[in-house]
């Protein structure tokens, strides 16, 4: 029977009373329908607006995300707005600089776990310590960790094409038996190790343990492969799919949310969901709790739209507000990546990329290797690099460089809320600490405009782990189908443009030791000349996002500018959770795919404990 036929149709969920309501089928979607609905008296209806894509090669082979990019089938293709201060040079459809930023975001059963680039990485123990002390009792390392490695199995793969990558890891730091396979990826483009032994030269350790609490370091990456396949790992695969033969799980595709049906009392109480399916509205009824799973982007979207917001934007847009809550949507924060950056590799030494992979020669000397097992041919990015500031730039320049937060602090204290005031606060103490990463230095072997005739080439991608700027998602209008307005207000503080300035001047001294340029054809982009203003000018032209936004439902103390509470709930409400990366109120340097699992992991935790289940 095809897997299809074990998803819900539109008459079991249309005017039927759950116990719970699950917007969105990403990762936390997925988690949360899984979970709750292992307790076979609890009701569970899972509403998702992109399609099931079961066994969808784009999705089960490890670089399929190339196709899925800017396809409406896959990816939301939203769009942020202009921005002042940076350009989009890389990841956009044409290959041209836009001010309107791309955001892919993954659509359909599995959300972005199956068109992301697979990393899974731990973030820095302190990270997850500073949610903590931002007024989240129990929001710790302890109970983070124990939650990402619940969701998680390790599956070793049998070898690799470049068994010089080194594979380490502790078997404390991983998980045995959760749901969504995670291993090291077999197929690798080489140049990783080139760039580490580059690094060590300059004083980057190799860290033996990159899933442990300290990122600190080089390392090969774990990737959401399964080792015994080398296929894709995803939330629908690991969670859902097992879980769509339970009589008490209903699963709706294609179903694209509206807004929450809501009634006023004490609180405000959410009765249903209102959404859209073949071009009808209808409601699903919710008898415990509707659960926000919609993301970074939608789950503010979709409280504005049901009147719980800013009353100054909703008023603006014609919404009835049920609900003052200013903050919704506020303090989005997202990785910074410049990626106008292209090296060009040796020929003759073997390194394999998304522009040679596909060589036959390439391709049989991959399959003399692994031989007849069935598993994918794919490339896989890997090579990461997190390192304290200090490590970029000088001590003294840090130093300078805090000193001029610490100043608009001081000069701003009346204009800057106290929530903000206090997310900088614990961003100074880690910019401060040389031994906190504050930026990720990556390897990406995959030409996103490949022109020409295949050849290794690669990119050489700094990253801003802690962005001070802060940005917003609001609706622009009361019409569910029109995109929120993002602005996520790239590089609009100096520090951030200057310590991704600093970042990849550090990458050209990698790539001016003995260790890289005995394997290396030199810079093509933007070319050892360009220096000074003109490199200025060329980053700020192509930057990019790295699909890492979080904070526009933040998890704080409503007078800090939260919008939920330690236990997910909206302030206000009665009834209505967010579970989802949009509740992380500090952005960690660690890529976040892992974060978003344990945030509903632990959401899980929280909703058996607080209805007895």
């Amino acid at each position: 029977m095809p897997m299809t036929h074990k998803l819900a149709s539109i008459d079991d969920v249309s005017n039927k009373t759950f116990d719970f309501v699950v917007i969105g089928g990403g990762v936390a979607g997925c988690v949360l329908a899984s979970r709750l609905s292992e307790n076979p008296s609890v009701s569970v209806a899972l509403l998702e607006a992109g399609n099931a894509h079961f066994d969808d090669p784009l999705i089960t082979v490890p670089d399929g995300w190339m196709q899925q990019m800017f396809n409406p089938e896959y990816d939301w293709v939203f769009r942020t707005t202009p921005q002042k201060h940076a350009k989009n040079g890389l990841t956009t459809p044409d290959g041209l600089q836009h001010e309107s930023f791309f955001w892919t975001r993954g659509k359909g059963l599995g959300g972005s776990s199956c068109t992301n680039f697979l990393f899974w990485i731990k973030p820095q123990r302190e990270e997850i310590e500073a949610i903590e002390k931002l007024g989240n009792p129990g929001w710790n390392w302890e109970r983070y960790f124990e939650a990402t490695k619940r969701s998680e199995v390790f599956t070793p793969a049998a070898m690799n094409n470049f068994p010089q990558y080194l594979e380490l890891y502790k078997e404390t730091s991983v998980g045995t038996s959760g749901p969504v396979p995670v291993s090291f990826a077999r197929t690798v483009s080489g140049i990783e190790p080139v760039l580490q032994k580059a690094l060590e030269s300059l004083g980057v350790p190799i860290n033996d343990d990159g899933t442990g609490g300290n990122l600190s370091g080089t390392f090969k990456s774990m990737s959401t492969i399964d080792g015994r396949t080398g296929m894709r790992s995803t939330a629908a695969s690991g969670y859902l799919i097992p879980a769509l033969s339970r009589p008490n799980l209903a699963v709706l595709t294609g179903a694209y949310v509206r807004r929450l049906v809501t009634k006023s009392e004490s609180e405000v109480v959410a009765t249903g969901v209102e959404f859209e399916h073949e071009g009808k509205i209808y409601t699903v009824n919710v008898s415990r709790e509707v659960l926000l799973c919609a993301g970074t982007i939608k789950s503010p979207h979709i409280l504005e739209l049901s009147g719980i917001g800013d009353k100054n934007v909703l008023e603006r847009l014609g919404v009835t507000v049920r609900l003052d809550l200013p903050s919704v949507g506020a303090n989005l924060q997202d990785h910074v990546i410049f990626t106008g950056s292209v090296v060009a590799m040796k020929e003759d030494q073997g390194f394999v990329t998304s522009d040679t992979i596909r060589l036959p020669e390439v391709q049989a000397k991959l399959h003399q290797l692994y031989g007849q097992d069935g598993g994918a041919i794919a490339l896989a990015s890997s090579g990461v690099t997190f390192v304290p500031a200090q490590v970029v730039s000088s001590p003294e320049r840090v130093n300078a460089l805090a000193e001029s937060i610490e100043h608009k602090l001081s000069s701003q204290a009346n204009a800057i809320p106290s929530g903000l005031k206090a997310q900088y606060e614990h961003q100074l103490k880690m910019l401060k600490n040389p031994t906190i990463p504050d930026l990720e230095l990556v390897i990406f072997p995959v030409n996103m405009h490949p022109v020409g005739p295949p050849k290794p080439l690669a990119g050489m991608f700094p990253v801003l782990g802690h962005p001070f700027s802060r940005g917003t998602i609001h609706a622009g209008s009361n019409d569910p189908h029109d995109q929120p307005l993002i602005d996520p207000n790239y590089l609009a503080e100096d520090i951030d443009f200057e310590l991704l300035v600093d970042s990849f001047n550090f990458l050209r001294k990698a790539m001016a030791t003995s260790e890289w340029q005995m394997h290396s054809q030199g810079e093509l982009l933007p070319g050892p000349a360009v220096t000074g203003d003109a490199l200025h000018e060329h980053i700020r032209n192509c930057v990019s996002t790295t699909w890492h936004a979080c904070g526009t439902c933040s998890m704080l103390p409503k007078e800090q500018g939260g919008v939920v509470d330690p236990r997910l709930k909206v302030y206000g409400t009665r009834n209505i959770r967010v579970a989802d990366l949009s509740t992380l109120p500090l952005l960690t340097a660690a890529h976040t795919q892992a974060i978003t699992y344990a945030i509903a992991e632990q959401a899980a935790d929280i909703i058996k404990v607080d209805h007895g289940l």
